[in-house]
């Protein structure tokens, strides 16, 4: 019974990745599109956690738990001041 519920949260989170993931490329025409891709990244990382939960590999996710909202927030910030170095 376990194990088929740690199917179904794999086979969720993979369905939740594979949306995300076509998200990242539909979404083109937005003014601030970074923004709504990193958001959907959040997505992928909340469904990237689950996994990682369901196949047991629980300190695997602690780590991609902290570091993946410092990855989010360094690319976000790295575009914050391109975008706005060119007009200074």
């Amino acid at each position: 019974m376990i194990e088929l519920i740690k199917d179904i949260l794999i086979f969720i989170s993979s369905l939740g990745i594979l949306i995300a993931s076509y998200r990242l490329w539909i979404e083109r025409d937005r003014k601030n599109i970074i923004y709504a891709r990193i958001h959907i990244l959040g997505v992928i990382d909340c469904a990237c956690f689950i996994i990682f939960i369901a196949l047991g590999k629980i300190l695997l996710a602690i780590v991609y738990l902290i570091l993946a909202p410092f990855l989010a927030h360094a690319i976000a910030n790295a575009y914050y001041k391109d975008k706005y170095k060119d007009s200074d």
